[in-house]
């Protein structure tokens, strides 16, 4: 039997992560069935381009308030870049009585001794290797790279092209930025922002922004 599934955010994050379900789905198809989803639509309190939902046959449902009346035993998943705008809406689907789902997209590799929380995406040509933990809701996107001992935590974003390096930690909604690399053993701060393309070599504290090569500290972040 299908899943019910919606995506918060229709924006071009979300039709990406509308990607991934549909390669899923195909998946389930195949030799090594996996859950199968039966894609409602898209939630954004946003006015998202309805000629690209179009073109890809995607149903705009409508606001957030919409989750109170979705089928029961329905999932959701977030396509959104911000963690600490996830977060909300997690919140939000939550108190609805949605569970989320889990996406992997089946061209990642995922190591021995990997840990996945509910809500976490990713994507397609992703590397992750072993003992690492992926919180609720983190997102690792197109091509990025993650090492041994690794920890990515509830709502962090690793941007596409990220090379994350061993025993590496991004705190809760922290960004690492496209094209950008981290030093083994590093801590990136809560909340934190590395600039894309930069070399991090040294840890980054909570709400900082980064950037460089090698990163230096650019501003204070409000929280």
């Amino acid at each position: 039997m299908a899943t019910p599934l919606v995506i918060l955010g229709a924006g071009g994050h979300g039709r990406e992560v509308l990607d991934i379900v549909n390669d899923i789905n195909d998946q389930s198809l195949g030799d090594s069935p996996t859950e199968y989803f039966e894609f409602m639509g898209f939630i954004d309190d946003g006015e998202p381009d309805m000629d690209r939902l179009s073109r890809i046959g995607a149903r705009f449902i409508g606001p957030t308030s919409s989750l109170e009346h979705l089928p029961p035993g329905c999932k959701y998943t977030i396509g959104i870049g911000s963690g600490a705008v996830r977060r909300k809406l997690n919140d939000a689907a939550a108190a609805a009585g949605l569970e989320p789902a889990t996406l992997i997209h089946s061209s990642a590799t995922i190591g021995s001794d990997v840990r996945i929380a509910p809500g976490a995406v990713i994507c397609a040509q992703v590397s992750v290797t072993t003992n690492v933990s992926i919180g609720r809701h983190a997102h690792i996107n197109r091509n990025s790279a993650v090492g041994h001992d690794a920890t990515l935590a509830d709502y962090s974003t690793v941007n596409p092209l990220c090379a994350i390096s061993g025993e590496v930690t991004v705190g809760e909604e922290a960004m690492v930025g496209t094209n950008s690399a981290i030093n083994q053993g590093l801590i990136i701060g809560r909340g934190s922002i590395v600039g894309s393309g930069s070399a991090v070599t040294k840890s980054v504290n909570d709400y900082t922004l980064v950037a460089g090569v090698p990163a230096v500290v650019k501003k204070t972040l409000p929280h």
